[in-house]
C-alpha cells in the first residue's frame, strides 16, 4: 500500500508572512543596535584627531606626574552643586588650592555650566550647580599647593531632580 504524499501549495499569503518576517527581524536588530551605539556613546568628540594626538605624550606625562602626588579626591553632587574634597598622600586636607571647573552634558553643550569652587574649610570645595535628570561631566581644573596644573574628570548620574 502506498500512501500519496500531499503537497501543499505555497500561496500568496505565505510568501507575504515570509516577507515580513524577515524584514522584521532585519529592522529589529538594526533598531537593537542604533539603541545601544547611541545610549553608550561617550560623547568624545574632538575637532582635529590628528592635532589632539599630537599632545598624547605629553597629556600621558602629566597625568603620571598628578598619579604620583597620591591625592585623594573625593566627588559628590546634590540638588544645588557640586562637592570636592581633597586630601594628600599622608592623609591631609589640601586648603590652599584655586580651583575652576565646567560642568556639562555628555552629549550636547545645551546646559554647560562654568563652575567656580570656593573653599570651605578642611580640603572641601563646593560650587553651585543646576543639575537636571540625566548623565553629567565635571571637569576640574585646579592650581596650588606645588601644583600648576591638576586636572580631573567625573562622569555622574542626576536620577532625579527636585523642584
Amino acid at each position: 500500500m502506498s500512501m500519496a504524499a500531499t503537497q501543499k501549495q505555497l500561496k500568496g499569503s505565505h510568501v507575504l508572512a515570509m516577507f515580513i518576517a524577515f524584514f522584521g527581524v532585519i529592522f529589529a536588530v538594526n533598531f537593537l543596535m542604533a539603541f545601544l551605539a547611541n545610549s553608550t556613546w561617550s560623547g568624545l568628540v574632538v575637532e582635529n584627531g590628528f592635532v589632539a594626538s599630537q599632545s598624547f605624550d605629553k597629556d600621558l606625562a602629566r597625568a603620571k606626574a598628578q598619579e604620583a602626588l597620591g591625592w585623594d579626591v573625593g566627588f559628590s553632587f546634590n540638588q544645588s552643586g557640586i562637592r570636592l574634597s581633597f586630601a594628600d598622600a599622608k592623609g591631609a586636607a589640601i586648603g590652599s588650592l584655586a580651583i575652576t571647573g565646567m560642568l556639562e552634558r555628555t552629549v550636547t553643550d545645551k546646559q554647560d555650566q562654568q563652575l567656580t569652587f570656593t573653599h570651605q574649610g578642611g580640603g572641601i570645595y563646593s560650587a553651585p550647580a543646576r543639575l537636571g535628570k540625566g548623565l553629567w561631566e565635571v571637569e576640574v581644573d585646579g592650581k596650588g599647593n606645588g601644583v600648576s596644573d591638576y586636572h580631573k574628570i567625573f562622569r555622574f548620574f542626576v536620577k532625579d531632580v527636585q523642584e
